[in-house]
């Protein structure tokens, strides 16, 4: 195998040779693998997706200081120019040599949006405010995935070099997800989703009778029903917290305090609510819990933080934390990670096990259970094209840049709180800048919420959920979304309120209603 690479030089040509961009931010690269053997009369081209933001395994180098992004929009039979936004180190840079991180510029983080729109197909033709239950997956994305299911289709999934490559991927991916959370690779376990690394935590972390299991009422279906199955088969004392969205940071800690003791064995708590969009106070709940109890645990449902907010595991001092990538990253279903604090990873039994959970072992009796490494948790094969779509997807929001993400959607939310109270709903999410997040979430006495939404995406393609347990309408606004699109939402609402929802979204409000997102 030998790479062979175009248009790269210092005189970069777009994919037609007509225009220069050397100058750009990022630019293109097509390239191609060439498989030669004795019995093949020609070559076999197998595209390759790739991207490298300077960091020191890239099979690209670009020259100092420039950034490349490789794409190839096949089914455009085009290439895709990405503009990545300034570098200039700021308070959330990463640590490693590689992202392009940090306070860029306005006009920056405009053209990077308005990039990230022009390169989701979904968008095009909806508007789409639901990555709180699953995101719109971008073009780089599904080409990643396409490019393995080439690479496999051509040379077969356990060839050499397809094996060896799934290795490094996988490898890549879990440096990845590290990088995300601010943790270390060593630190990664690679799961399915949220609710598997919940479950690997809760069933593998010793907890006995009487011991205490705090949440709050608050939280997804997939942290409470571990922690009900925590008192159901274990006998544990299941605190919950009742929260409120209007509670700041400092009164969700004074409610903790008050139940949080010396017998908390597990605080299992979201780091953003699902359902109110409220940001929990998590380092502070971690202190309270480690000096209530040095044996205290203290593990992080992220489905609604990763690609949302910034997240760092070590500043925070939490023991685990959960996160999937196909809600707020728009990665691929089906894919996940957990991150467990290296110190507590030899506490945590794995409950599900494969090879991956023995030191040692043989066919005469021999058997030593490993320990302390984080992949005794994974059990056998993992997609590659799963995988490829997560490190493209992980590798899209850093070259945002998850401050500016996060500016991004809360700045969204302040104008839909603006613009929807105008039409009469109730605001329930937070309006305190301190709890607030991407998440916006409103409530109509007159019209069930889950026909409301049903009406919405029906009558003028927008993408919404219902929320059951508060009869309210959430509103997942990520960076591409745009104040043109609440505008629109505001007055479909407005419309309804007026007119009332159209039959057939009366008559699926209560099924619709009783939806769980996975």
């Amino acid at each position: 195998m030998r790479p062979h690479v175009r248009n790269v030089g210092d005189h970069r040509r777009n994919i037609d040779g007509a225009v220069p961009i050397h100058h750009t931010h990022a630019v293109v690269i097509e390239i191609e693998q060439f498989h030669e053997s004795p019995r093949s009369f020609g070559r076999t081209v197998l595209p390759r997706w790739r991207v490298a933001y300077l960091r020191r395994t890239s099979i690209l180098r670009p020259r100092r200081g420039r950034a490349i992004h490789t794409t190839v929009t096949r089914a455009q039979g085009r290439c895709a120019t990405l503009p990545a936004p300034s570098a200039r180190r700021g308070r959330h840079s990463r640590r490693e040599e590689g992202t392009l991180m940090t306070n860029s510029t306005t006009a920056d983080m405009t053209a990077r949006w308005a990039w990230l729109r022009e390169q989701t197909p979904a968008l095009r033709n909806r508007i789409y405010m639901n990555c709180g239950f699953q995101g719109p997956m971008s073009q780089p994305v599904a080409d990643a995935m396409h490019a393995w299911i080439d690479r496999e289709l051509s040379l077969g999934p356990t060839t050499r070099e397809v094996l060896e490559a799934r290795r490094q991927l996988a490898t890549r991916y879990r440096e990845l997800a590290a990088q995300l959370v601010g943790a270390d690779p060593d630190e990664i376990a690679i799961t399915e989703h949220t609710t598997r690394g919940i479950n690997v935590v809760t069933g593998g972390l010793s907890v006995e009778a009487d011991d205490g299991v705090v949440t709050s009422g608050i939280e997804h279906a997939s942290g409470m029903i571990p922690s009900y199955f925590l008192r159901e088969r274990r006998g544990a004392d299941m605190r919950i917290v009742p929260l409120s969205p209007e509670d700041s940071p400092g009164a969700m800690a004074e409610r903790f305090a008050g139940v949080i003791d010396a017998r908390t064995r597990l605080v299992l708590v979201s780091g953003v609510s699902y359902s109110t969009g409220q940001r929990l106070p998590i380092a502070e709940l971690v202190s309270l819990a480690h000096r209530a109890n040095p044996g205290a645990r203290v593990l992080i449902d992220g489905a609604q933080t990763a690609g949302h907010e910034p997240i760092d595991v070590h500043a925070s001092g939490v023991d685990a934390y959960a996160f999937p990538m196909h809600k707020w990253m728009c990665g691929p279903g089906g894919l996940g990670a957990l991150y467990i604090r290296r110190d507590r990873i030899a506490e945590i039994d794995p409950a599900a096990v494969s090879g991956h959970a023995a030191a040692a072992w043989d066919f005469a009796g021999e058997f030593t259970p490993e320990r302390e490494s984080i992949q005794k948790f994974e059990l056998t094969t993992v997609s590659g094209v799963l995988l490829a779509g997560g490190v493209a997807a992980i590798e899209q929001y850093l070259a945002s840049g998850p401050e500016a993400v996060w500016e991004r959607a809360r700045a969204l939310n302040r104008v839909a709180e603006q613009r929807l109270k105008r039409t009469g709903v109730t605001v329930i999410s937070p309006s305190s800048e301190a709890t607030r997040t991407g998440l916006f979430t409103f409530h109509t006495p007159s019209i069930p919420a889950a026909a409301l939404a049903y009406h919405l995406q029906q009558t003028a393609g927008i993408v919404c959920r219902g929320v059951r347990e508060l009869d309210a309408v959430r509103l997942s606004l990520n960076a591409y979304n745009t104040e043109d699109e609440i505008e629109r939402v505001a007055e479909v609402v407005e419309g309804a309120l007026r007119d009332g929802v159209t039959p057939e979204a009366q008559a699926v409000a209560q099924p619709a209603a009783g939806a769980v997102e996975p």
